[in-house]
């Protein structure tokens, strides 16, 4: 979350009178104290951090759960621009296909901008469509990402490479198990990833991860030495209609969001606003690929 200059204040005012006490504890009071004096102090002063530690958790938890009545206005903007497609007349298949492009891609911009706000750091969001499953090996290419993410390098469409779903745990997880009811597939969602020892994907380097060492020590070296700077955190959905075709065969790709912090993400919350938007953009997924492959075989 962003921090007011509120916060900084009382922080410091915290930092001061923790300060001030502990000298006036150690000058004046804890030398006239016994042992029972000293013992009492130590229980009342672990209590206080207690207290201050969950006083904070609770600051932090829900002033960010009160950011998201700010999201509408944005969510409103990038589902008018999916509407509009469907409201307007094409003279080209190539308009239209553009034309859906553009749509998802301000979607994306729209997505960002929610949880941008929501988290008080830039968030990416990206649309992955699943193609090559008729050659035995599904992968997936991003069809759109953010502007922002686009502006840091990350690429989109052709420039972008194949991610095979089987090297990518983000994407494996959804996909092998959709059609096993006792495992729940409405997401995939990692808030530590330098920590997830089991986690692969097609971007880390063939040298990761690190040699293991001792547990704590391997911990924080991972999140030392981790690659994917842009990317700690990360919550998938399927985009698949939510109450229709609940089947795999339906499935058109991933919706993806992903932070450069750890714990960025509520899961519930997130998921289902994301779910949502997969929802009602399937079609919209559908008519493009069906117009990209009508215009590839126009070229044929």
């Amino acid at each position: 979350m962003k921090q007011t200059v509120g916060d900084y204040f009382f922080l410091i005012f915290s930092i001061v009178g923790s300060l001030a006490s502990i000298f006036s504890y150690t000058e004046y009071i804890g030398p006239k104290l016994n042992d029972q004096g000293i013992a009492g102090v130590i229980f009342l002063g672990i209590l206080c951090f207690l207290f201050f530690g969950y006083s904070i958790y609770l600051v932090i938890k829900y002033r960010k759960k009160s950011k998201y009545p700010e999201i509408f206005e944005d969510l409103n903007l990038g589902f008018s621009e999916i509407h509009s497609v469907d409201r307007r007349k094409y003279p080209s298949i190539d308009n239209e296909k553009q034309n859906i492009y553009n749509s998802l891609a301000e979607l994306c911009n729209s997505l960002s901008d929610c949880f941008t706000k929501i988290n008080g750091h830039h968030i990416g969001v990206c649309i992955k469509y699943i193609t090559g499953e008729t050659q035995q090996r599904p992968f997936v290419k991003t069809l759109v990402r953010d502007k922002k993410s686009k502006s840091k390098g990350r690429k989109t469409g052709e420039a972008d490479k194949k991610h095979w779903i089987d090297l990518n745990s983000d994407f494996n997880y959804i996909y092998s198990n959709y059609n096993n009811d006792n495992i729940d597939t409405s997401c995939y969602y990692k808030i530590w990833l330098p920590n997830a020892m089991d986690y692969i994907n097609t971007n880390l380097p063939n040298d990761w991860p690190p040699k293991k060492t001792i547990w704590p020590v391997n911990l924080i070296i991972r999140q030392l030495l981790w690659p994917l700077r842009h990317y700690r955190s990360t919550l998938v959905v399927p985009i698949i209609p939510l109450i229709d075709e609940q089947k795999k065969y339906a499935l058109r790709g991933f919706l993806c969001i992903d932070s450069p912090r750890n714990v960025a993400f509520y899961k519930n919350t997130d998921k289902e606003i994301l779910r949502g938007v997969a929802d009602g953009i399937y079609k919209h997924i559908d008519k493009f690929h069906y117009l990209d492959t009508k215009r590839k075989k126009k070229i044929i």
